[in-house]
């Protein structure tokens, strides 16, 4: 029995199908039968009740007459055409810390059309292992890096209790990695180096309205963010609004 002080949702744990065969779960908590839904992506280390606003968003939500769904994987297309099926109209992406570059991704690739976007603590993962003091991580990229070289993407590699790929660890944290969406360095328009996600093909691009939230706390940001907010938002000509959260904290 759950310790009536500890966190929890009630909801249903269900299989969605992907395009290529096989299933996967999603978690749907909030108004069950609403056709609105909040389609929630976690963090690197975020596992499912890890993000502490997630029993409080879900409550609200269902007030508001809205469905939270719990997904933590890089099929979210596919969970998006699932919940058309079922008669859910508007879908909305919420990433926390990492997950927000599942939301950015999305958003600015040609995807199934969704309602709109948030994006909690999208920090830069590449800028905060810069300057983390610990070598396993700079070690781990200097590994990953000979692997894709050698023609082995797909080589497994342990890092800080992970395994991730070759491919994963350099997307995540190398520069011109995949996932390298929030970097201050990023430039606005593609200037011939190393950078894969300019701005101008980034925000630039965003198919729907969406909200970045900084929180003033981030352990993982580097100082006041309000600037590169602010170039997030001119990149996007209209489709980006943020807001610092004053006092609020945040981890991956």
């Amino acid at each position: 029995m759950a310790d009536s002080d500890s966190p929890s949702i009630a909801g249903t744990l269900a299989l969605y199908p992907l395009p290529g065969g096989g299933q996967r779960p999603y978690f749907t908590s909030g108004d069950e039968s609403s056709s609105r839904a909040v389609l929630f992506i976690g963090g690197l280390w975020g596992g499912f009740l890890s993000t502490p606003f997630l029993p409080s968003l879900s409550g609200a939500l269902k007030e508001a007459g809205w469905q939270l769904l719990n997904r933590d994987a890089d099929e979210m297309e596919a969970l998006v055409q699932h919940l058309r099926s079922k008669g859910v109209r508007d879908i909305v992406l919420m990433g926390h810390s990492t997950g927000s570059q599942d939301v950015i991704h999305y958003l600015s690739s040609k995807r199934d059309e969704v309602q709109g976007g948030i994006m909690v603590a999208p920090a830069s993962d590449r800028e905060f292992f810069e300057r983390d003091p610990d070598a396993e991580w700079a070690a781990a990229l200097k590994k990953a890096k000979a692997l894709i070289a050698e023609g082995k993407p797909r080589e497994t590699l342990m890092v800080s209790g992970m395994r991730m790929s070759a491919y994963r660890m350099h997307s995540l944290v190398g520069v011109g990695g995949d996932d390298d969406y929030f970097s201050s360095d990023l430039p606005d328009t593609a200037d011939g180096g190393p950078h894969v996600h300019p701005l101008s093909t980034s925000f630039g691009k965003l198919s729907a309205p969406a909200l970045a939230l900084w929180c003033e706390g981030d352990h993982c940001g580097n100082g006041d963010q309000r600037p590169l907010l602010r170039r997030w938002e001119a990149a996007a000509h209209g489709k980006l609004t943020w807001h610092v959260l004053e006092g609020a904290w945040s981890s991956s």
